[in-house]
């Protein structure tokens, strides 16, 4: 007889990771671009990490952006990597 096939535990935690990095990119990057565009008190607390940055105008958007390109790039990297392996 066989043994059932287990799943490939490796692939398994790479998607968490990728998913877990999805969210801190929704969260931190495109609530707070929102929340600045629309002026939305409901996504304050997206904001909070950048409060203490002072930052006004357009450079507002700036570490919200960095986070969502950051977010971007590391799912894509392990993405890719997982599907070479």
């Amino acid at each position: 007889m066989s043994q059932p096939q287990q799943p490939d535990d490796t692939g398994v935690r790479t998607r968490f990771v990728i998913n877990v990095v999805g969210v801190i990119g929704l969260l931190f990057g495109v609530l707070p671009i929102v929340r600045y565009l629309l002026d939305l008190s409901l996504f304050e607390f997206t904001v909070a990490p950048y409060e203490w940055l002072k930052l006004e105008g357009a450079a507002r958007f700036l570490p919200p952006g960095i986070v969502l390109v950051l977010c971007i790039v590391v799912a894509y990297v392990l993405e890719q990597r997982l599907s070479r392996d």
